[in-house]
């Protein structure tokens, strides 16, 4: 029974929250691309720029970014700097140094967990809108709080872990990253 509880979170971690992750990416550039090609056609072909474009383009930049974030997190293809692997040559201390960082990283990954948390109870609370189109600012800016702080969040706490069980246990990586 453990068995097979963990071969379904280990499905739901690594299969099927970042296949969500994706998905939600790609339909959310969709828009993104329509919504800029038709602002740039109306302004340079027409000379006739219309507000609504913009503001509503802002909800799937929003989601772009701030998914695209999180499956970076998961796909451990964030933004690092890895002088440690050039200038360290041993193993253990190379992990060692991962761990730490892994460890600052995920305490100001909770730091924004929370910061987002507030920005979007202050959201709910104000009911903030677009000025042209009255349209909700809360559908953009949530996926800071669900985006970024609670999946990236998530999935740096995964990688966290997963450096403890290398280090301190000996075991193998949870998830290896495929190279492009």
């Amino acid at each position: 029974m453990a068995a097979a509880i963990s071969s379904i979170a280990s499905k739901l971690v690594f299969r099927w929250i970042p296949r969500l992750m994706w998905w939600a990416i790609l339909i959310s550039c969709v828009p993104l691309v329509l919504l800029i090609f038709i602002q740039v056609w109306l302004r340079y072909v027409f000379h006739v720029p219309m507000l609504w474009v913009e503001e509503i383009a802002v909800t799937p930049a929003f989601w772009v970014y701030m998914m695209g974030a999180a499956y970076a997190v998961y796909e451990r293809s964030h933004i690092s700097v890895d002088i440690v692997g050039i200038t360290v040559h041993n193993p253990k201390r190379r992990l060692i140094i991962k761990f730490i960082a892994s460890l600052i990283t995920l305490g100001l990954a909770m730091l924004f967990v929370w910061w987002g948390y507030q920005f979007f109870v202050s959201d709910l609370a104000l009911k903030m809108e677009t000025a042209t189109l009255r349209y909700p600012m809360i559908y953009g800016r949530c996926s800071i709080f669900f985006g970024a702080g609670v999946l990236g969040g998530f999935y740096f706490w995964v990688e966290t872990i997963d450096l403890a069980r290398q280090l301190f246990w000996h075991k193998p990586p949870l998830y290896e990253r495929k190279e492009a």
